[in-house]
């Protein structure tokens, strides 16, 4: 029998009650779900031409090549392969002796005592007309004196008493050239003496600069080849060969001709540019003549002055990238300094970006990643930062964003 004394249940405040947990809990998980990570975006070119593309003056005739410390090789001209290079092998001879027999500024080396071979050696270079200067038996020089003597008046006949000094024979000597090429990536360079006066001691412009550039570094040698004269016991007072000494800031390193090999000449010079010394070096073979090869080196370096300049490649505050978290407006990452550069004309500026784990929030400052700048041999590696505040995902995104 039905109860007409009883209400019937109301589940209303049950079921409002369960809503709103539900939609609470849908709420909680909305507020505590993951965000999306920051999307960067890089907006500097990785690669871009600074100026117009140019080339340095460098002769028709023969080949050659010119190169900047900072920048590496800037130009080259004439066919690459191995040419005689005449008494440019004395580079590698002096390198070798040196490499060997280290010495530091002030020292002259061991006394090498001269033998009545040694004389009637030079007695017979004299006869061939070969570049060589007077040797007695009996005669006492030093190591430095000898390497003056190879490399300021040229002596093939010095070459020969080096070699024989460090390795016992003039072919034991030139195997050491040989590895030593080797070892430096000469790939392209055979020695057959150690004077150049064969014409089977070949190389390329490209070989010759890579040696000229690393055998510049030994503060002995360099001393040696910027002296426009030196004194040597027993045979006075001669002149370097290299009659741009001291001209267009040309500080060395060789010169050397034979008929075979033409005028050729390895030079190191230092160029003012904007108020800063640069160095260049240079190559130049298979010229008509010595004078040729130093006309076309003076021509070379003059061609610099149009391309060479010290550049401002990014400014401060420079953006490098953007950072978007699609809750706020994007925020550039910025470099905090400058960076200037020794640039040529037509080389470009690359720049690569790392970038660090981070998430938001961030404050305008924090560091979240590198950029690495590159303008031929210089590199600068500078830290990306935040231009802005990079702000939380807030309440109402969270809520109105599934």
């Amino acid at each position: 029998m039905y109860d007409y004394g009883r209400r019937p249940a109301n589940y209303t405040p049950f079921v409002l009650g369960f809503l709103t947990f539900l939609i609470g809990l849908f709420v909680v998980q909305l507020l505590l779900r993951g965000v999306p990570e920051p999307v960067v975006t890089v907006t500097f070119p990785a690669s871009s031409p600074l100026g117009p593309a140019i080339q340095p003056e460098l002769p028709e005739e023969g080949s050659s090549i010119i190169a900047v410390n900072g920048l590496g090789t800037i130009g080259s001209a004439g066919p690459a392969q191995p040419r005689p290079i005449a008494s440019l092998t004395k580079i590698m001879t002096a390198y070798v002796i040196l490499k060997s027999h280290p010495l530091q500024a002030g020292q002259s080396g061991p006394v090498i005592d001269l033998t009545a071979r040694d004389e009637q050696r030079w007695l017979e270079m004299l006869a061939q007309d070969q570049s060589s200067l007077p040797v007695t038996a009996g005669q006492r020089l030093t190591q430095l004196q000898l390497l003056q003597g190879l490399l300021v008046p040229s002596a093939n006949n010095y070459a020969e008493i080096l070699a024989t000094w460090d390795a016992a024979s003039i072919s034991a000597f030139v195997q050491k050239m040989n590895a030593e090429a080797q070892t430096l990536g000469m790939s392209n360079t055979r020695y057959a003496d150690p004077s150049g006066f064969s014409a089977a001691s070949v190389s390329t412009p490209a070989d010759q600069l890579l040696l000229a550039r690393t055998a510049m570094q030994d503060p002995v040698f360099t001393s040696i080849v910027r002296l426009e004269q030196v004194t040597i016991p027993g045979v006075g007072t001669v002149s370097a060969v290299n009659q741009l000494l001291g001209v267009d800031g040309v500080v060395g390193i060789k010169t050397g001709f034979t008929e075979q090999a033409g005028g050729n000449l390895a030079f190191a010079a230092k160029r003012d540019t904007g108020g800063h010394e640069v160095d260049v070096f240079g190559i130049v073979l298979g010229q008509a003549t010595r004078p040729a090869a130093f006309t076309a080196t003076r021509t070379a370096l003059a061609s610099l002055d149009g391309g060479l300049e010290f550049k401002r490649v990014i400014t401060t505050g420079q953006p490098i990238a953007s950072v978007d978290t699609r809750w706020g407006d994007p925020v550039d990452l910025v470099v905090n300094e400058a960076v200037q550069l020794l640039v040529w004309s037509g080389f470009n500026l690359t720049t690569t970006v790392e970038l660090d784990d981070f998430s938001a929030p961030r404050r305008a400052g924090d560091q979240v990643g590198w950029v690495n700048v590159v303008v031929g041999e210089q590199a600068r590696r500078l830290p990306l930062v935040l231009a802005q505040d990079l702000d939380g995902a807030g309440l109402l995104w969270r809520l109105t964003h599934f």
